[in-house]
């Protein structure tokens, strides 16, 4: 089992992504509103506290990026989903589309996956 991430700066992507997750075996995912540090920093002051630019952002509704999380339950999935929303979306060695990783996972409980309390390879 992994976690797959992706950051995606282009949000105007979001729905081809979700579509061709799904299409290469995704069971799921859930998608978060963020923004990266530097974006803050962009915005706002240095000398203004970190939590308040981030406060003021959530309240003008100023997200740059969205943030999905799936689990997969292979590598041979996750391969499959990765390579196709390069070749569908656009490729993330460009710096300006955001980033892709995963991470095993030893532990899933619920979910469209199931229970597992064991070590996944």
């Amino acid at each position: 089992m992994y976690l797959f991430v992706i950051i995606l700066n282009k949000p105007e992507k979001l729905t081809k992504v979700l579509e061709v997750m799904r299409k290469n075996g995704s069971k799921g995912a859930t998608v978060i509103d963020s923004i990266g540090a530097g974006e803050i920093m962009k915005k706002f002051e240095e000398d203004q506290p970190m939590i308040a630019s981030i406060k003021r952002l959530k309240e003008d509704g100023f997200y740059t990026n969205k943030t999905i999380l799936s689990v997969v339950e292979s590598k041979e999935i996750l391969e499959k989903i990765a390579e196709a929303v390069e070749n569908e979306v656009g490729s993330f060695s460009d710096k300006t589309m955001g980033i892709m990783f995963s991470m095993p996972l030893n532990m899933v409980r619920g979910g469209k996956i199931g229970r597992f309390n064991k070590i996944f390879e």
